[in-house]
């Protein structure tokens, strides 16, 4: 098999993953909307302390059911045709953002937004195992580091496109347009999967399963895991990967805005005025310029996801290298030592492309080898019990950020060092822990062993 064969342009021509991914790419452009529209409607972002905590309060409510449920996601995912649970979750999502139009523009019913933010959390969390069971399905094995290269290309697109023109929306439409867009992209979504021409179901498994033994099916994927000890040490790592993710988002937020030089931002600002005064139907003005500003830290680190995602899907050798997301993590937490000590925006740029690099060789690896190694009979609940671990991890971290007591304690700065610091050494642990089956390749082509 020779790399030519599981390249971009081959995997794409795959018509049913094609039909996944441009959907996909969609509902995601259109997930970056909803999050904008958010954060400038329920939050009302302004540039005072405490944006830290009551983003941790939204994002923990949308990520609540992804802990709650996640066994019983794994076991729907498992026993019903994935194809089908897509696209009932794409069009239960496009309702709730129609809903969310309703509740705030309706009577700025702020409590019963956040209970919608849970219910659109619990379609995300059917969404993502449904999906990522369904990929070995539509791809052969030799092509699932490519397919998963792709399909993490889709957060990129959505980061660049996405989180830098949805900044730009709310802060010059406001968020009522937002949320109509992104019911539009989940409706898009919904449809292009509706034309996948496989049903997507999974393997035949044994009808009539008695009650009592449901539990040990909402179980099954912890089994797996804990007879695969690299496996589990893979969903782990993750876990350590969200764990850092969640305190980071929170105090990138804060660190921005008590430390960092947001003269660049005004400065870009000024030259977007310039361009589409002529061409806009009223002056544009950008009110929230943190939104802005959040939004092109968010597209720099989607570059560097970009080329995360071309090292993954061009060197098939390191992609499939055991080692790949352990390393990746040292070097990220190295990387955020170094982002505490910026202080002006064009160099924190640059330092999100570095994090988004890292970010991106750390998860593509994980996906692939937890799809190429997991049976299609489990598949489903493997990746819920990932998701799990993940949620739970990223919650704990958002936990830790509910009551602004450790970001006051520590500071933004200091707790971003804290955390690479920390970052670091766990992960040097782990790859003295585990040792020399870190040096071998879990798939290996033909062209990668006759070398």
């Amino acid at each position: 098999m020779n790399q030519r064969n599981s390249s971009f342009r081959a995997v794409l021509r795959e018509a049913n993953f094609f039909r996944l991914w441009i959907g996909q790419i969609i509902s995601s452009i259109g997930d970056r909307f909803y999050q904008f529209a958010l954060l400038g409607v329920v939050l009302g972002i302004h540039q005072t302390m405490g944006v830290g905590k009551e983003s941790a309060r939204v994002i923990f409510a949308g990520m609540l059911p992804g802990l709650l449920f996640a066994p019983w996601y794994g076991w729907a995912v498992d026993r019903f045709c994935r194809r089908s649970t897509m696209i009932f979750a794409d069009i239960v999502r496009a309702a709730l953002c129609f809903l969310l139009i309703y509740l705030w523009f309706g009577g700025h019913q702020r409590y019963w937004i956040y209970a919608v933010v849970f219910l659109m959390g619990g379609m995300n969390g059917l969404f993502i195992p449904a999906r990522q069971a369904a990929l070995p399905q539509l791809i052969r094995d030799d092509r699932l580091i490519t397919a998963n290269a792709l399909i993490a290309l889709i957060g990129v697109i959505a980061s660049l496109v996405g989180s830098l023109f949805a900044g730009m929306t709310v802060s010059i439409f406001g968020a009522r347009s937002s949320f109509y867009i992104t019911a539009a992209g989940f409706i898009a979504s919904a449809w292009f999967i509706y034309r996948i021409d496989s049903p997507l179901r999974p393997d035949p498994r044994p009808n009539g399963v008695p009650l009592q033994q449901n539990w040990k099916e909402l179980t099954a994927g912890w089994n797996i895991l804990r007879g695969a000890p690299e496996l589990l040490w893979l969903v782990l790592l993750n876990g350590l990967f969200a764990f850092t993710s969640g305190i980071f988002v929170i105090t990138v937020l804060e660190h921005t805005v008590r430390s960092v030089d947001l003269t660049l931002v005004h400065q870009i600002t000024d030259w977007l005025i310039r361009v589409l005064t002529p061409i806009s139907p009223k002056p544009p003005r950008f009110d929230n310029m943190m939104v802005l500003g959040f939004g092109i830290l968010f597209a720099c680190v989607g570059i560097g996801l970009s080329l995360g995602v071309w090292f993954c899907g061009k060197s098939k050798a390191w992609s499939h290298w055991k080692g790949l997301p352990y390393f990746a993590l040292i070097f990220l937490g190295i990387g955020m030592v170094g982002f505490a000590h910026i202080a002006t925006y064009g160099p924190a740029l640059l330092g999100c492309l570095g994090l988004g690099f890292f970010a991106s060789i750390i998860a593509i690896p994980i996906d692939a080898r937890l799809q190429h190694e997991v049976g299609d009979l489990h598949r489903g609940r493997v990746f819920a019990l990932r998701n799990m671990v993940t949620t739970l991890s990223f919650l704990i971290a958002l936990g830790i950020n509910l009551d602004g007591r450790i970001i006051q304690w520590r500071g933004p700065t200091q707790l971003i060092q804290d955390l690479g610091l920390i970052v670091t050494l766990v992960s040097i642990g782990l790859v003295l822990l585990q040792g020399r089956p870190l040096f071998g390749f879990w798939f290996v082509q033909r062209d990668v062993a006759s070398r």
